[in-house]
């Protein structure tokens, strides 16, 4: 899945769930995935995106910065690391 793949589909997930605040929210989740699919691939930038949907759909918006500690736990948790570089 594409970063821009991503964010529309969490567009979609919030706007369903929670009005109008959704385009707003998941357009600031789009570095995110960025960096995600730099560091990483498609099949984690799904699972970042499922993650998020999850808390979407439980009623949450996560922050743009809850976004970032849910990537880095996805990255970590693929084995997605740089080395330490």
């Amino acid at each position: 899945m594409r970063p821009e793949e991503a964010v529309r589909q969490l567009e979609y997930a919030i706007d369903a769930s929670l009005d109008e605040i959704g385009q707003r929210a998941a357009a600031g989740y789009r570095p995110t995935f960025e960096r995600v699919a730099e560091r990483a691939d498609g099949a984690a930038v799904y699972t970042l995106a499922g993650e998020l949907a999850d808390e979407v759909v439980c009623g949450d918006c996560p922050t743009p910065a809850e976004a970032n500690e849910a990537a880095e736990r996805v990255l970590a948790d693929r084995a997605y690391t740089d080395g330490g570089k």
